[in-house]
């Protein structure tokens, strides 16, 4: 909880140089218990300045790793003789930052978790506030401009840790309605921007009569429009996209945002389960349901299909979902689970498809386990069992009949 005495606070400076191809980080960590040893995991690419605290300091690399989701990092120990109350970490990088949806530009800047640039994997849990420095002349998504300090605040409501948006001011367009705001820096992205605005309201609404109220205070979706890439993450309040194909017709259009903003939204209720692990196939398999589920509210079979298309044709060329060493299997979290769904969809009708993501959203432990037993108490062992048996086998065509 943010304030606790006994917690352990990070305030995170962070400015970009002259001329925005320098991230230069200055981590200042307050222990609300002092401690004699502290590990942190970086970027291998980042450059240590210096690793000080309030008393003598010993600090080594003890190994070099490569994380699931990020990039290639180093795990570093900071020991102490007398237990310290604060630590100060200062370290750098030049040139264009790694990972999926990063960029420094002079138009726009991008950090996310994936490019490993603020320290993760700490010893002990630590609460960050950003602070970004010099960037008078830029707007930071989902952060406030302290006109005391002259500097952008990042995090204080819980925003997801290190992802950073800023973009220069009179270089990017917004379309906006209530509480949700399309930031994009293509301007032949107006028609998609369009049908964001109005997707949104209807996708929230629909899956908000379907499975509850989430609370959410406002919603971000920035597309960096970026020639190269093609990646995109959702956060709390938060979504950012590589890149758009401005090339697509309206329906396009129309069928590619309902379908990433249905899923993508779909994960407000749908997440929990381990994503490092197999156990990530009920995150995936859940929110595309969610948009598979709006897309069938449509009454639009062909949209639908549509839809289901890439997972049919791939499926069967993915790993099993359930791995035998627990691990997350490189393609089959997105593609299994939703075809095995479809294969319940077939057999049982969508009803079936409904009470089934109910169960997984009321469920306080999210893994297959559970999920499972969950099951087998409330609608019988019949589609439980067969969903066990296609954790393991590669083809689901049939077996749910």
């Amino acid at each position: 909880m943010r304030g606790n005495v006994m917690s352990n606070n990070a305030s995170v400076f962070l400015s970009f140089g002259d001329i925005r191809n320098a991230l230069i980080v200055k981590c200042v960590i307050s222990f609300g218990t002092p401690i004699t040893c502290f590990r942190f995991s970086l970027n291998t690419r980042f450059i240590i300045d210096s690793i000080k605290a309030d008393t003598d300091t010993e600090w080594k690399v003890m190994k070099e790793w490569q994380p699931e989701w990020q990039s290639k990092s180093k795990e570093f120990v900071v020991s102490v003789t007398n237990p310290m109350h604060e630590l100060t970490i200062e370290y750098q990088y030049h040139g264009q930052i790694s990972g999926w949806c990063n960029v420094i530009e002079e138009k726009r800047i991008a950090l996310s978790v994936y490019s490993a640039w603020s320290i993760f994997e700490t010893s002990v849990p630590v609460n960050y506030i950003f602070k970004i420095e010099n960037m008078d002349n830029y707007f930071v998504v989902n952060a406030r401009y302290d006109d005391i300090e002259k500097l952008w605040v990042y995090g204080e409501t819980d925003h997801d840790e290190g992802n950073i948006i800023a973009l220069k001011e009179g270089q990017y367009h917004l379309a906006s309605t209530g509480n949700f705001f399309f930031y994009y820096m293509n301007e032949n992205e107006k028609d998609y921007a369009n049908y964001y605005i109005t997707s949104y309201n209807a996708i929230m609404e629909y899956l908000t009569s379907i499975f509850g109220k989430r609370s959410i205070h406002k919603m971000s979706i920035v597309s960096l429009g970026r020639e190269d890439g093609g990646g995109a993450y959702f956060r709390k309040e938060l979504m950012v996209i590589d890149k758009i194909d401005v090339s697509e017709d309206k329906e396009q259009i129309r069928q590619s945002v309902i379908g990433l903003l249905g899923h993508e939204l779909g994960h407000n209720w749908f997440m929990g389960a381990d994503t490092s692990t197999w156990e990530d196939w009920l995150n995936e398999t859940c929110a595309e349901w969610a948009a598979l589920l709006y897309i069938h509210s449509l009454n639009d079979k062909v949209f639908f299909e549509n839809r289901l298309s890439t997972a049919n044709e791939n499926y069967m060329d993915t790993p099993m979902i359930k791995s035998s060493d627990g691990t997350r299997p490189s393609d089959g979290v997105h593609t299994r689970g939703v075809m095995m769904f479809y294969e319940i969809y077939l057999q049982y009708g969508m009803e079936t498809i409904i009470t089934i993501l109910k169960i997984f959203i009321d469920m306080k432990e999210k893994n297959t386990k559970s999920f499972l037993s969950e099951l087998k108490m409330k609608i019988g062992i019949e589609i439980p069992e067969k969903i066990e048996k296609a954790l393991t086998i590669k083809n689901y065509t049939g077996l749910f009949v």
